[in-house]
């Protein structure tokens, strides 16, 4: 007698308790549902406040956020209900900005925070401050708290830098750690450094370096780029 519970479900779906005898490939047409099966897409979720409150509260755990990311994504599961479950969507918004409001009441959501936070990352990383603004922007900041973010973040690299450099544009600064980062000009080997000097100007200047910035990093000296670097480093 064959033990039905080690059988798999292509088996007990033929009613019979017939063994496979020998080298058989199984390509039957159960197996091929089976396995396209797995491949559909999970049904979105039915929005309630509840839902996006836990939502919310799961991402802000795991990211930063302005304002405007949440929204954006909690927009896009408010489609997802409306379309599979017929939700109302404008009990659903009601919900999102509750919930929005009670995320900025708690500090979960802090723009100004935020801005400065993402601004201080990007400078980090070469950044140049025209493309900060933009990053922001592009995230839903307000064009005051960018303009306080920019503001803060010259003041924050100023304050950090060496005597010997205070004073400089930050952008310099930002361009250096760029270099740095891709090892451009003097952090490239000497014996390559000359014939990489168009290529390592061009990279500058796609990240939107000016032509002057770019000429004064790609032929400094490391020592005077790691005095420059004090900016960077010490915020």
């Amino acid at each position: 007698m064959v033990d039905k519970q080690h059988q798999s479900p292509e088996t007990l779906a033929s009613g019979t308790d017939t063994k496979p005898v020998g080298n058989v490939r199984f390509t039957s047409f159960g197996s091929k549902n089976a396995k396209d099966k797995k491949r559909e897409p999970k049904r979105p979720r039915k929005v309630t406040r509840d839902y996006l409150m836990n939502y919310a509260t799961w991402y802000l755990e795991r990211f930063a956020a302005s304002r405007a990311r949440l929204e954006k994504l909690m927009r896009g599961k408010i489609r997802l209900s409306v379309a599979e479950y017929g939700t109302d969507p404008d009990e659903a918004v009601a919900w999102m900005n509750a919930v929005l409001s009670t995320c900025e009441k708690a500090g979960f959501i802090n723009d100004d925070a935020y801005a400065r936070g993402r601004a201080r990352s990007l400078l980090r990383k070469g950044k140049a401050m025209r493309v900060i603004a933009a990053d922001l922007s592009a995230r839903g900041i307000a064009s005051d708290q960018i303009d306080d973010a920019i503001r803060d973040l010259r003041a924050e690299a100023d304050q950090a830098a060496y005597e010997e450099v205070r004073g400089t544009d930050p952008n310099i600064a930002a361009a250096a750690a760029y270099a740095r980062r891709r090892r451009l000009g003097p952090w490239r080997r000497p014996d390559i450094r000359d014939e990489k000097r168009d290529k390592d100007m061009a990279a500058l200047a796609r990240q939107g370096f000016g032509y002057d910035t770019a000429t004064r990093i790609i032929n400094s000296d490391l020592e005077e780029l790691n005095d420059l670097l004090s900016m960077i480093d010490g915020i």
